[in-house]
């Protein structure tokens, strides 16, 4: 009978340890990377393994220099999208190893124009759009605060192909005229390794 009762307890045990592991856990929070892109982030799964959703905005502002003889317009927005796997092991009571692998989708768009306003002529023009299709890896720790705000860093190296294109005019003089010449080139190729914008900072809500 005491058999029997250990063998009932031990199962009982490995039952509730299963549960407990397998058992549903969600976060939510803001990410940020080199201070100054931020975004937000979803992750939905079980303690040891959970399903990475990311929205990283990259940059967005519009600025606009409008003086007497020109007008000068900057313009630069871009996002990034990231969805992938990450598996966490326990390195102490509050410290958490995480590690996985993301498939991103990056786009940029970078304006600028030089406008005359005595002729209303774009004297100079820089216009970029680039799409950038990737596969980062991830390497990252959780450090616990406690059982609901979970504060992480990560590293993410990566591989992205660059595709897209670059408008520019440039001016030229001619005697007492100017030539305006626009050109469009191609502006495709592979991009890896790890920079400060792939360390990754993030302060979630565990429920």
């Amino acid at each position: 009978m005491k058999r029997l009762f250990t063998i009932l307890l031990c199962l009982s045990m490995a039952y509730v340890l299963t549960a407990q592991e397998n058992s549903k856990q969600r976060e939510v929070g803001l990410v940020f990377s080199n201070f100054d892109n931020f975004g937000i982030s979803y992750k939905t799964g079980t303690k040891r393994s959970m399903w990475r959703y990311n929205t990283l905005v990259v940059r967005g502002d519009n600025n606009t220099e409008d003086g007497d003889y020109e007008k000068i317009t900057r313009n630069n927005t871009g996002f990034e999208l990231k969805f992938g796997k990450e598996f966490r092991r326990d390195i102490s009571d509050n410290l958490e190893f995480r590690f996985g692998a993301d498939l991103s989708f990056r786009y940029r768009n970078i304006k600028y124009e030089n406008e005359s306003k005595l002729n209303s002529v774009v004297m100079l023009k820089n216009n970029s759009t680039v799409y950038e299709p990737g596969l980062n890896l991830v390497l990252g720790f959780n450090y616990i605060v406690n059982d609901n705000i979970v504060i992480g860093a990560e590293m993410l190296p990566f591989v992205r192909y660059s595709t897209g294109t670059l408008e520019t005019r440039n001016r030229t003089y001619s005697g007492n005229s100017n030539t305006y010449n626009d050109v469009e080139s191609d502006i495709s190729g592979f991009k890896y390794g790890l920079s400060n914008s792939s360390v990754m900072l993030s302060v979630a809500y565990r429920f």
